[in-house]
């Protein structure tokens, strides 16, 4: 008789085991947050300055970086410039004179690796006046000398047709939105 009982126990405690089991491995629909796209990055090709070949992160070359902020929808643009690591002391920051009149860029960071790359922000106001300026001069201070080169026309009009298609794609690009179906 006590066997029996014991039996019983057995099976009532993997028979509540088997139905917790089965209550977990339900096919209900399982929320899962998607993770938020906070930002698009689109990037211009490079201008060299003096160079017979260009590409992008080459010490002396010059692009643009664009970002779609999906959270505010703001669009900034920024000015990215490359240099040996060797090359110079702690980077201060870049100026450009379009035309007869000097922009001092706001640095927003530095990064430092097999060449240093310093990122200036481009304000919209700059980057208009850069479309229609005839004449550009582009400008690197570090904390023992400043360089300053003058763009030949080519490379004006190659600076000019980059920051243009950027700021298309970027305008183009719509905020993007999440759903859930």
């Amino acid at each position: 008789m006590i066997r029996s009982n014991f039996s019983f126990l057995q099976v009532s405690i993997f028979a509540v085991f088997f139905a917790i089991l089965l209550n977990s491995c339900s096919a209900r629909v399982q929320v899962l947050p998607e993770p938020v796209v906070e930002q698009t990055l689109f990037r211009s090709g490079p201008v060299c300055p003096g160079a017979i070949f260009c590409s992008v992160g080459k010490p002396g070359s010059l692009n643009f970086k664009g970002i779609l902020v999906n959270k505010t929808g703001e669009k900034p643009i920024f000015l990215e410039y490359y240099m040996s690591s060797f090359e110079e002391s702690f980077p201060i920051g870049i100026s450009m004179k379009l035309d007869q009149t000097w922009h001092n860029l706001r640095k927003t960071s530095t990064d430092y690796g097999d060449t240093v790359r310093v990122v200036s922000i481009l304000p919209a106001d700059v980057a208009d006046k850069l479309l229609s300026a005839k004449e550009v001069q582009f400008s690197f201070s570090s904390r023992d000398n400043t360089s300053t080169f003058t763009l030949s026309s080519s490379n004006t009009d190659s600076l000019k047709s980059l920051l243009k298609d950027l700021k298309e794609k970027l305008d183009s690009q719509a905020k993007l939105t999440i759903t859930n179906h």
